[in-house]
Order: structure tokens, then sequence, then C-alpha cells
């Protein structure tokens, strides 16, 4: 029987960690793939914040992959992943919070970033980090090792590489590869990827090309510079419309529709988001319910990202309360609508523009 079981997705750099200290430390383990789109019923009874890794060591649970680590190294002590002496244990758990809190945030912001000028800035951001890496780390720790502290690979190695294994996402989708003036950092990469288990568990590059691919395109149309529209969001959609600078979600789906997420709004808190649920049907008018949503667009914070199943309903909200905002004419909606790929046919639009327009166009002939 397996010492342990830990709860993973392919996918998941923060596991991949996990499972590569296992395979690093021998230990024996049962793998449950969990699909991240998808978590099984009671599945936050085994991980609290519904996040993968965790692990279960007897009737031991422990979860947030660099605890898992720290965790595993001290039960299961040989090989030892952290250094002996008091100060290089320091500086290891120093450059795994670095990764936690700096690296990984400016990898993920130029992946998530929809703008070109919020990229640039991304770009330049994630080249200030790989440097601060190749002169304060490689340079200085790892003599003439190839790994973080010389000739031994540490938790530290194994915190950064799934990221390193994933650059081709963020090669292809934004056109920044590991820049080559970074020797040791080149090298490092080089000699971590050699590792028999990093081999054991690697993706081809095309894998993390298609499976990042729902990060690097933007999540919603925008319609304004106030208001974006999207079909339904997943919880890790919801976290990336925040990072993405949004300050509101506006729900137009009802509780009763396939998906709706029953506890959206306080994922949505969660993530720093004010929130609206204000149901529409999307099969005939609702002169109330539109109302309503209108009311919403202009009360929330902005910038407000407004969604619905596929999208129709969202678009047709923002068409009007853009149309109202900037006073806009028939001919410039149907413009605008042009421009952002929307639906002219919506009912609640449909009814807009035929008592705003229609009947003045009729007075005036």
């Amino acid at each position: 029987m397996a010492e342990i079981t830990i709860y993973s997705a392919t996918v998941c750099p923060y596991a991949h960690r996990s499972r590569l200290v296992l395979l690093e430390k021998g230990i024996d383990f049962e793998l449950i793939e969990i699909d991240l789109q998808n978590k099984p019923a009671g599945f936050t009874e085994i991980s609290p914040y519904g996040k993968v890794p965790v692990i279960k060591h007897g009737d031991v649970r422990v979860w947030e992959s660099a605890i898992i680590n720290e965790y595993l190294d001290e039960v299961f002590p040989e090989p030892s992943l952290l250094p002996k002496e008091p100060v290089n244990r320091a500086q290891a758990r120093i450059w795994i919070d670095f990764a936690n809190t700096r690296f990984i945030w400016a990898y993920s912001n130029l992946l998530r970033s929809p703008d070109p000028q919020q990229q640039k800035a991304a770009a330049q951001e994630l080249y200030s980090q790989l440097e601060f890496i190749e002169k304060e780390g490689l340079e200085k720790l790892s003599g003439e090792g190839s790994y973080w502290f010389g000739n031994s690979i540490s938790l530290v190695d194994l915190t950064f590489y799934p990221w390193f294994e994933r650059w081709s996402a963020l090669e292809h989708y934004r056109g920044f590869g590991l820049p080559p003036e970074f020797t040791r950092l080149q090298q490092w990469r080089k000699a971590v990827s050699q590792r028999e288990s990093v081999k054991a568990i690697a993706n081809p590059t095309e894998y993390y090309i298609q499976r990042y691919a729902r990060f690097a395109a933007p999540i919603a149309k925008k319609v304004s510079d106030e208001l974006s529209v999207a079909g339904k969001l997943t919880l890790e959609q919801l976290q990336q419309a925040a990072q993405q600078g949004f300050k509101s979600v506006l729900n137009l789906r009802s509780p009763d529709e396939p998906g709706f997420l029953s506890d959206e709004q306080q994922q949505a808190q969660a993530a720093g988001l004010d929130y609206a649920n204000i149901p529409l049907q999307s099969s005939e008018p609702d002169l109330i319910s539109t109302k309503e949503a209108i009311r919403a667009t202009e009360n929330l914070p902005k910038p407000i990202l407004i969604h619905c199943a596929a999208g129709a309903r969202a678009g047709g909200i923002a068409l009007i309360a853009t149309a109202i905002q900037q006073g806009l004419t028939y001919e410039q909606i149907q413009e605008k609508a042009q421009q952002v790929d929307l639906d002219l046919n919506q009912p609640h639009l449909q009814q807009f523009l035929l008592e705003n327009y229609t009947a003045k166009q009729e007075t005036e002939s």
C-alpha cells in the first residue's frame, strides 16, 4: 500500500512540484488526478481551498505545495532536499518565497495580460526577476555545480522548475523566450530537465501550448473602457478577471441554468471583485430586469465584466448601457456591434432599439 496519496492535476505547476519531490525521494505514492474544471463532489472535504496539490499521509492531510514539500523532506529525510547549514536553509526558504511571491506572479502576469501595453510592462518585470535569479541566485550560490546549491538538487530547484517546463506557452503566446544572456539559468534549466524524476512526468511543449490557451487568450470582449462581456465563467476565470484589472462581475444567468456556480458570489468577492446577479431570460425581452441590469452597470465599480451562458445577453446589456452613456445613434450601435462581433438580435437589445430608435425615426420621417 502506498505511503502517500497525492491529489494532483497534470496541468498544475504547483502539483508538479510535489510530484517531483515524491519521485526524487523515491516515496511510494498513489496519484489521484483531479479535473480542475470539473472537481468531484466533496473535494473541499479533502482540500479546504479546493486546490491541488493535497497529500494524505495516514490520518494527516497537508495542502499548499511549498508546505507539502517541506513536510515530505522532514518526514522522509533521505535524500535531504534542503541544505544542512542553517544559513543555507534560510537562503533556500528565501528563494522559495521569491518564487511564490515574485517570479510566479511575473510569469503569470505576462501570460494573462490581454493588453499589449500591459504585456510590455509585464515582460520587463519578468526579465528583471530572471536577472535577479541569474545574478543573486545561481551565480552566487551554485558555484561550479548545476543546481541552485551546487551539485545536489534541492527544494528550490524543484520549486522553480515546473514554470520553466511550461515556458513554451509563454514563448508561443507572448514571444518571450528564455533570454540567452542568462547562461547560468540556461545551464540550470537543462540540468534539471535531464533528471530522471523530471523526465518521468514531463509533457511535450504542445501540451502546455494547448492547455494554457485559455489563460493567454482574453476571457472577454471589450465593448467600452468600462464594460466587457463573456460567456459563463469558471472559478479560475473569476480569479483571472481580477488579475486583469476588472473591479466587478455582473452575472445575467439564472440559478436554474445548467452550470450555474452556486458559490460564484463568494468566489468573486474572495478574488476582490464586486458582484451582482440579475437573471435575464434569453428567450424574450424583460423590461424590468433589463433596467435593473443597466442600473447595475451604472453603480458597480468599473471596469465591469458582464457574463451569461454564451455572451449574447451580456453583449446586449453592454451595448444598451454604452448607447445610453455615450448617446450613440442607431448607426453607431450597429457599428459598435460589428466591431466587437456582438449579436444585435438579442430580445432585450431589440426591445431597446424599438422603443428608442424606431419610433423616433418614424416621427422624423
